[in-house]
Order: C-alpha cells, then structure tokens, then sequence
C-alpha cells in the first residue's frame, strides 16, 4: 500500500522497536494542528522480514487503531494513551467526592487503594473490558461480603463515568457489569443484659468508657457520638439531655429528619459525662497549647476529632475486660440499646423516635430543621433497668 492511499504517515521507531501511525484530526479552537498517535510492535516471526513486509502488516495492524482514534475526535473524546484505571479513580477521589464528609472520603480511597488500584488499576482505560471487570468482580466475591463489592464496584463505576463525562473514554464499561453476590457479611448482633452489666463494670477507669456508655444508653450513632458538642449537653435540666443536631453529613445536615432530637439521659449517663468533663479539663491543662477546642464530648487527647477506628479500638478495649471478646462494633452499641428497650416492653414507635428513624422500617426521609421535644422513654426504661432512677443531678 502506497503511502498515497493512506490517511495517517507510518514510520519506525528504533527506540521502542514499534511502527507509529501518526494521524492529523483537523485544528483545536488556537489554529494549532491536532496530532494523534498509535503504535505496534510486530509479532517477532515478522521482525527478520524484509522493511517493506513489515511496513505492510504495521499497516494492516495500525489501520484499526487509527480508524478508532478518527471516531473518538468525531465524537469529542480525547483519550490520553497510558490514562490508566488507577488514575481515573485518583481523579475521582480528589474531584468527585467534593462536599463528601471525611469519613466516606477516607473509606472510599480505602476501597481504591486496597481493592481497585493493585488489581485492575494499572489498565489503560480505553483497553479495560467488560470481561477485565468481571473477572475482577469475581475474584472479590470469593473473600468480600456482597455489600462491600457493591461499593467497590459503584466507587469504578462512578470514577470511570467521571472520565466519560470528560471525553476521556468512549464509554463506561463498568456499569455493563452486574455485582456478584460474595460473601455472607456477619450480621450485627447485640449484648445480652448480663453482657451489658458486664460491658458498663468494664468501662470503670477505661478512655473510651464515657463514649461506651452514652452510646449504649442512649443509642445515638457513632458518628452522631463522635460528633457530639458540650453546648448541646444539658446535664442540669429537668431532665438531664443531649441534642443530637447532626450525623455524618457536610454541613451538619442529619441523617433523617428525625435525627435532630433531644434525648433524656439515664442517670448513669449523667453522673459519667460529668466525671468524662473533669477528666477533659484536666486533659486540656496539661495539653497547654497543643490543644485545639472543638468543643467535643468526646476527642483525642489533643481535642481534635475521634476517627472510627481509634473508637473501634477503644471498645474491643473494654468488652475483651468484661469477658465478652473483642469482636465487638461500635455500631452494634445502638443494636443493643434498641434490644434491650424492646425486652423492656418499649414500643417499636418508641424505639424509632429514640434512635431518630422517620418511620418504624426506614431511616431513609428527607431531613427536617426542627428539635424534637425531650424524649424521655429511653432514659426512664435504662435507669429501670440498671437500676438508677436520680438523674436531676
């Protein structure tokens, strides 16, 4: 084939031992003219033949990549050659999860750095295909529980769409593949009242005891506990209560409407966060400047913000004490408060306004801006319970 034939100049490159077609595709918006390349290395078998052999089986090789190259520029999209599946969930970590709380930035590059990037990531994206995430998604399913793959495989799905949208790839291969079902995930479980009496003993004197105790009395999420401020406890009203104005949202919107409530506390509660504020103080003291005020209940030593798993930690502490292992999740602190309501004869409307559910069956409603009044049935049905009912303090 003459070079008057083709639509792209060929040539060698000693260098990297491949043909290159190089392609023009018109002028950008400054005049320039817009240049592409595609490359190929010859089957060895081909390499002894005579230049003029190989010129032509590059040819036959090259024309295909070049014709795909000609449909990208038709269509706008300007994919980069070595732009791998690493790096367009690196791009989508650092621009697509804008206004997302920290802790699900942290839990997403988690799943990027340990699940995505050392096993598929190191694919060209314009090469990845259906059967390449498949296999993947398969080879995930044999360790991980259905819930986590879904995750992962959405965290792909959403980084590659993001490179779509910018006409880096043609088309997003990801979301033609469907999720396997993996592994069975643990279910959450709860302590049992000999369980909790030993869990409460064990908090005596522990870091994370004041943290243990209000989550289990109260129920409040963890991540409603961890963000938890000093102006919204009331340790002298009639009754003793905290204000949980938000969950794990930017902005401090909640998790539900009914996220924003007011609590009661058991006494219990009360006569620990008091003790938890003297230690706080004390801490602030002799932390001296180090110290940084958030006004959180519950903080790290230099009054900066707990992360989930300096909690986890600090409970597998405290329930390996009371005799009961250290498998133990911190959010199955507030299954067990709703356990032990219900054994209290507590209704399932009850229960739901405690916990801050917009309905018995769902946590799933559109936020509301307004405090709930004291609810009380959780914190009368705890002090019956351990057997404390003076919570005026």
């Amino acid at each position: 084939m003459s070079t008057e034939d083709l639509d792209f100049s060929i040539y060698f490159d000693a260098s990297k031992n491949a043909w290159i077609a190089a392609v023009s595709l018109g002028f950008d918006g400054a005049g320039r003219r817009v240049r592409r390349k595609a490359s190929v290395v010859l089957p060895r078998k081909w390499q002894d033949r005579p230049v003029g052999e190989q010129r032509e089986q590059a040819i036959k090789l090259l024309t295909p990549k070049v014709k795909k190259l000609r449909e990208e520029a038709e269509k706008g999209i300007k994919t980069k050659a070595n732009y791998r599946v690493s790096d367009a969930v690196e791009d989508f970590l650092t621009h697509g999860l804008k206004g997302r709380s920290l802790g699900t930035i942290t839990h997403a590059r988690s799943m990027a750095e340990n699940q995505i990037k050392p096993k598929i990531g190191n694919y060209r994206l314009k090469d990845l295909r259906a059967e390449h995430v498949d296999l993947w998604l398969d080879e995930l399913a044999e360790t991980l529980a259905t819930k986590t793959i879904i995750q992962i495989h959405n965290l792909l799905t959403r980084a590659i769409r993001m490179a779509e949208k910018r006409e880096l790839v043609g088309r997003n291969v990801s979301a033609l593949c469907e999720t396997p079902h993996g592994q069975e995930g643990r279910p959450s479980r709860s302590l049992t009242l000999d369980q909790a009496v030993a869990v409460l003993k064990a908090c005596e004197g522990e870091k994370f005891g004041a943290y243990v105790i209000t989550s289990l009395l109260t129920g409040i999420r963890p991540e409603e506990a961890r963000k938890l401020l000093w102006e919204a406890v009331d340790l002298r009203g009639k009754p003793p209560s905290i204000s949980v104005l938000r969950a794990d949202r930017v902005g401090g919107d909640t998790k539900t409407k009914k996220s924003r409530r007011a609590l009661a506390l058991p006494a219990l509660v009360v006569d620990e966060l008091k003790r938890h504020r003297a230690g706080q103080t004390a801490q602030k003291l002799l932390a001296g400047e180090a110290w940084q005020e958030h006004d959180l209940v519950f903080a790290r030593d230099d009054g900066t913000p707990l992360d989930p798993m300096r909690v986890l930690r600090g409970l597998r502490v405290i329930t390996k004490k009371a005799g009961i292992g250290n498998r133990w999740k911190v959010r199955e602190l507030r299954h067990s408060f709703v356990s032990i309501l219900s054994d209290g004869d507590v209704s399932v409307e009850r229960i739901a306004d405690l916990v801050g559910h917009s309905t018995p069956t769902t946590t799933q409603t559109v936020y509301r801006h307004q405090i709930r009044p004291v609810i009380v049935h959780g914190a009368e049905t705890m002090d019956a319970v351990f057997g404390k009912d003076d919570q005026t303090g």
